[in-house]
């Protein structure tokens, strides 16, 4: 199940499309792999991509965030879908040629990094850093500097 709702400590009201509450966090309900429901705030997400690695859940897709993260069922493309509506998502590539979807907002650079594989890293603006994990603030990239720099600003502009 995926939806959106707005979030206080009392409750939870639908989310009606251009619509805004003071005072309130928008979160979009996910379920992850356990079964749980969980809502995530999508201003808070700063990478999207799907399961792969080793030791992943299978077909889930890992939704990253400042403080952490988790796998939630669904297609990619659902996933993406899902919370492009409320952010701005890149669509570039891991080194390994995955596809990843960075919230453009959530990057303040692009450059190299001999440390990192791939052609390029995208550098995590401050209030998507991961302090307990600084590795994470940096995403490494298959695109060049300037390819990763045009597909930002292109989904900045776009939305």
């Amino acid at each position: 199940m995926l939806e959106a709702r707005w979030r206080s400590r009392s409750s939870a009201f639908r989310l009606k499309r251009g619509g805004h509450r003071e005072g309130y966090s928008m979160f979009v309900t996910v379920t992850d792999y356990h079964g749980n429901q969980i809502g995530i705030d999508p201003n808070r997400i700063i990478k999207i991509r799907q399961s792969g690695i080793a030791d992943e859940p299978k077909k889930t897709v890992f939704i990253d965030f400042a403080s952490g993260g988790t796998f939630a069922k669904g297609k990619l493309k659902e996933i993406v879908k899902l919370f492009g509506t409320y952010i701005r998502l890149a669509a570039l590539h891991a080194p390994n040629e995955m596809p990843i979807f960075l919230n453009a907002d959530g990057i303040a650079a692009v450059e190299v990094d001999e440390q990192y594989d791939g052609r390029s890293v995208a550098v995590v603006g401050p209030p998507f850093e991961n302090l307990r994990v600084p590795a994470r603030n940096k995403i490494a990239l298959n695109e060049t500097v300037a390819q990763a720099k045009e597909a930002i600003e292109s989904a900045r502009r776009v939305a």
